[in-house]
């Protein structure tokens, strides 16, 4: 199957996004440290968005002393269960109602400091506003987001995410299934639309790592315009 993703070499400005980590059936630990009281750490990025799958078997891992680790979600019959401000997407979110004890309505698990627990989310969690934040109410800055979708099917198709050209030099990141090869097909021309040429990119072979991002780089030559095609090798 093949994933096509098109652009030319004009500049490029993309917003600034929390990072969104994947796991999915084949990646489903998730260790997650701390910086100090400020943030839970995950994949050496500052609370991230995680990106969950319903039906997935997922273990948590709190890799450090301290900070325990609440998840929970707003039910609609406890509202302010979890309530914030400021832009979770940013990562400048602050928790401002208490932590959800065991019983309460949206309180869903419970994660010890240096502890592990596993859970699974059932299908009709899918797209609930879900957070997780530490359980102590001086740190409200410790929090991040959760979407759950549906059971993965399919492959995610490629996204780039930023890129840079310096010289002829262009530089790529990209986003996709996580561990999974790419190539590179390229054309000058538009109307050519067979992408016969494999570009000779650094890696050869771009490998996804296990949360789904990769870089690359590649050589325009003297080609005033190029068109790019990321495809999936076989």
């Amino acid at each position: 199957m093949r994933y096509f993703l098109l652009f030319l070499l004009t500049p490029l400005l993309l917003p600034c996004h929390a990072q969104t980590i994947f796991f999915d059936e084949g990646n489903s630990t998730i260790n997650m440290g701390n910086s100090g009281a400020s943030h839970y750490r995950i994949n050496g990025f500052n609370d991230p968005i995680l990106s969950l799958h319903s039906g997935v078997t997922y273990t948590v891992n709190r890799t450090s002393g301290g900070h325990p680790l609440v998840f929970a979600y707003n039910d609609t019959a406890f509202p302010n269960a979890v309530t914030y401000s400021g832009n979770l997407e940013a990562g400048t979110a602050f928790r401002q109602s208490s932590v959800l004890r065991s019983g309460d309505p949206g309180w869903l698990f419970r994660v010890a400091p240096n502890g592990s627990s596993q859970f699974t989310f059932p299908a009709d969690m899918e797209g609930k506003e879900v957070f997780y934040y530490c359980e102590i109410s001086g740190h409200p800055g410790m929090i991040g987001k959760v979407t759950i979708g549906p059971p993965v099917t399919d492959s995610v198709p490629p996204v780039i995410t930023s890129l840079t050209l310096d010289g002829g030099t262009l530089t790529l990141a990209i986003t996709g299934t996580p561990n999974t090869n790419f190539v590179v097909k390229s054309t000058t021309d538009l109307t050519d639309t067979a992408f016969l040429t494999t570009e000779n990119t650094s890696p050869a072979v771009v490998t996804t790592n296990n949360i789904g991002t990769a870089s690359l780089t590649l050589d325009t030559a003297a080609r005033p315009a190029l068109f790019l095609r990321i495809e999936q090798a076989p």
